[in-house]
């Protein structure tokens, strides 16, 4: 068997709820994936499958020439592997590339302060740590805004 990885459609909303409430603090809710499935006009959720088996997802905003990372979710039995790696690639991938006008040049994200292997992750991807951003969730936590830059200019 193999990985795949693809958009995500309304048939794989139960997986993605599953996933939200094994992974996060504060999960999102069936309406916040529907919006961003079906609503959001410009918001891209990647899925990765393992054996026929949903076991992550990256949720993302392409805006002008900058991306948003909302969410990058891997179920905990698979962690350590290299998948979310592998999402965070296909989002770059799918960029567009053929309009000089819609180029992604920085990629952003917030990630909880102390989502120390999270961080690392992003690092050892060529995001940068910005700047700290006080109370940024629900439960008082801090986030650490982190920014990746595509386009380099010289």
């Amino acid at each position: 068997m193999s990985d795949i990885i693809r958009k995500a459609t309304l048939d794989d909303i139960e997986d993605l709820l599953k996933i939200e409430n094994e992974c996060f603090v504060d999960p999102w809710k069936r309406k916040d994936l529907d919006y961003e499935l079906m609503e959001n006009p410009i918001n891209e959720v990647l899925v990765l499958e393992k054996d026929m088996k949903l076991i992550g997802f990256i949720d993302y905003m392409i805006t002008f020439n900058s991306a948003t990372i909302s969410q990058v979710a891997i179920l905990p039995p698979y962690r350590g592997k290299g998948y979310a790696r592998s999402l965070l690639d296909a989002m770059e991938k799918s960029f567009p590339k053929d309009d000089i006008d819609n180029v992604v040049e920085t990629i952003t994200l917030e990630v909880r302060v102390s989502n120390e292997k999270a961080i690392n992750l992003y690092e050892k991807n060529g995001y940068e740590k910005v700047t700290i951003k006080p109370k940024y969730y629900s439960n008082g936590e801090d986030a650490l805004y982190m920014v990746k830059r595509l386009l380099v200019c010289q």
